[in-house]
């Protein structure tokens, strides 16, 4: 191995330093010290925000795996496992995926090389990864970064591979490959079952029963048990804080990590340089991120082998933008910074704050309650916005919370069972799997709404009881015009059925004129 200059390994591509040239150093340096895009709006000293995503010995540079082979070819050796093979009935799978489902798992399973999966909300990442990960028949890990995301593996994972055995890699659990557990000490009751079964007396305190039994040379605790995981899923602030050894994951062959662009982040970046399988998957339904930094996870785990860009058109959504038209000075003032550049944070605190507004906004919440086949989410950028609204809701709408720092358990039950969800736009931007939502109200101004939409068109067209509905509130700031012409170009590429509304629900005769392109362009979140 010492002789080789091109190794892969558990820290990446190895490539010893005395085999480079000086431009391929440079190369290196270039490519692999990476700087986010900053935003130089709000003045101040520009920070340098430059970090490293290679690692490196007196010998070796350690490099991202999939630029690595693009740059400097294929290794000398891999040195990776190939992880340890599942059993038949830990890999047997019994969901049945949609033809396009299959056509995009066919595609990474023949691709020559890693990389992601990036399609919209609703149709089906989870499941499709976890058909590959059948098919490949070897143990695997699962990278998440919010819990209810690994609960939301877990259950789908029953779901669809039963005889799983699922790992936790979360703090101070560490569920990675086989784990001994010993069997809890027997209680009381259990004591004096054995000790009548041996004909000796019951009587005395817990450790009297056990000297008894101790006594008698008999067995009282259950023996332990060893667990083998097939499957460990990971949080990734673990898997960032704690530094792992070479053969650590040696018995996983392949990892998914969901989410993928968060892996851009300078901290979260460091997870891809610790996980080292053999295969490697990213899902992402929004791979590309603003800071220009979508490339730190591309040269770790690879390019998109399938991206949906288009959604397919589905002309029977239907948007109903309403124009707000209230006269408050406090809601129609626009606060500048220094430079005069829009302070945006400080102008949504404005909008969501005027009441008359809010009144509409329960207004089309009552009317489209009066449909009991509804089930309305309601997206803000504030918390204190969703309270105001909840008070004003008739109290016979059952309504319930889906924001950071719940229990999860209590927001999923409360999800299920109310009419009206009130969520924040972070929490619906990820993971919320509520397949019922059929209507959405954008209660607070936002430009690209493809994650938050997508909620509602989880259930297939030919399955639906009613035709999805977004409520789009416009507000009459220059700034939240420009964003919602924005949506509204999405909106005409999906083909969505567009009306626009006065303020008392009137409608407007408008002609929307955007380009028309066939298709619906998948717009990231902002």
């Amino acid at each position: 191995m010492e002789n080789k200059n091109k190794l892969i390994t558990h820290k990446g591509y190895a490539i010893r330093k005395s085999f480079l040239s000086e431009k391929q150093i440079e190369l290196i340096e270039k490519h692999c010290i990476v700087e986010p895009k900053s935003d130089d709006r709000f003045g101040g000293k520009k920070e340098d925000n430059k970090f490293k995503i290679y690692k490196e010995s007196t010998e070796r540079y350690y490099l991202p795996r999939e630029w690595a082979l693009q740059h400097f070819g294929e290794p000398d050796e891999n040195l990776l496992s190939e992880g340890f093979d599942l059993s038949d009935d830990a890999a047997k799978f019994v969901g049945t995926p949609y033809e396009y489902q299959t056509n995009i798992i066919n595609m990474y399973l023949t691709a020559p090389r890693n990389g992601l999966i990036c399609v919209p909300c609703g149709k089906g990442k989870t499941f499709m990864a976890l058909n590959i990960a059948s098919q490949i028949k070897k143990r695997f890990l699962i990278v998440v970064d919010k819990e209810f995301l690994m609960n939301q593996w877990k259950n789908e994972i029953k779901n669809v591979m039963p005889k799983l055995t699922i790992g936790i890699l979360q703090g101070d659990t560490c569920q990675v490959g086989k784990e001994v557990i010993e069997a809890d000490e027997p209680n009381i009751s259990e004591l004096k079952t054995l000790l009548k079964e041996n004909n000796l007396r019951v009587g005395g305190t817990k450790t009297e029963l056990i000297e008894r039994l101790k006594e008698a040379k008999i067995q009282y605790k259950k023996p332990y048990t060893i667990v083998t995981y097939d499957c460990t899923i990971c949080m990734i602030q673990t898997l960032c804080l704690r530094d792992f050894g070479s053969n650590f994951f040696k018995e996983y062959g392949f990892t998914i990590f969901d989410e993928c662009h968060h892996l851009g982040a300078q901290y979260f970046s460091r997870t891809l340089q610790k996980i080292q399988t053999k295969k490697l998957l990213g899902l992402s339904a929004t791979p590309k991120r603003e800071d220009g930094l979508t490339k730190v996870f591309e040269m770790f785990l690879g390019k998109a082998i399938y991206w949906e860009k288009v959604r397919e058109p589905d002309p029977t959504v239907q948007v109903k933008g309403v124009h707000i038209t209230c006269d408050d000075p406090e809601y129609m003032k626009v606060p500048y910074d220094y430079k005069r550049d829009v302070i945006i944070g400080r102008l949504i605190t404005n909008i969501v704050e005027c009441k008359e507004r809010t009144e509409e906004i329960v207004k089309w919440v009552h009317n489209i309650c009066k449909d009991s086949n509804r089930k309305l989410l309601i997206l803000s950028a504030r918390i204190e916005h969703l309270k105001t609204i909840d008070t004003l809701v008739n109290s016979e709408i059952t309504r319930s919370y889906y924001i950071g720092g719940m229990k999860e358990e209590v927001r999923e039950t409360g999800a299920l069972n109310s009419q009206v969800i009130l969520a924040s736009y972070s929490m619906a931007s990820e993971a919320m799997n509520i397949k019922a939502l059929n209507a959405v109200i954008l209660a607070s101004p936002r430009s690209s709404i493809e994650q938050s939409t997508g909620r509602i068109l989880r259930v297939r067209v030919s399955e639906r009881v009613v035709e999805p509905l977004i409520i789009d509130i416009i507000d009459p700031h220059d700034t939240t015009i420009s964003q919602w012409k924005r949506r509204v170009m999405y909106y005409k590429k999906c083909k969505y059925d567009i009306k626009e509304y006065k303020q008392g629900s009137q409608e407007i005769n408008n002609t929307i004129t955007v380009p028309d392109d066939n298709g619906c362009l998948i717009m990231d979140e902002d």
